[in-house]
């Protein structure tokens, strides 16, 4: 991710996006409400989601172990800091999961 793109606008970013990732049922309309609000474009919330959220928080889709309602992002920082430079094998299977959400989510934001 470049790195002069606003921190505190990818924070936001990454909780909103972080909804997706959980085992409850997204709410979009606050997705988009949110994301909208970072100022960031489509193109770059779409490399925020695949490269920073998805491989981080993919893996989560795939536990069967207890229900997850929140995410505590603070420890989970630096991961998404550090960005990816190439998908995880989690990663790509959790945006397939996710591509529908991330589709109404889009038409939304455009």
């Amino acid at each position: 991710m470049p790195a002069d793109l606003d921190l505190s606008a990818r924070r936001a970013a990454w909780a909103a996006l972080s909804e997706l990732f959980l085992d409850t049922e997204p709410d979009l309309d606050g997705i988009v409400r949110a994301l909208a609000a970072t100022g960031l474009s489509v193109k770059q919330l779409e490399v925020v989601l695949r490269r920073e959220v998805a491989p981080v928080l993919g893996p989560n889709l795939l536990s069967v172990v207890g229900v997850w309602q929140a995410f505590d992002l603070t420890p989970m920082e630096e991961r998404f800091r550090a960005g990816r430079a190439r998908a995880t094998l989690g990663g790509w299977w959790a945006l397939r999961a996710v591509r529908a959400d991330w589709a109404r989510i889009v038409a939304a934001l455009s």
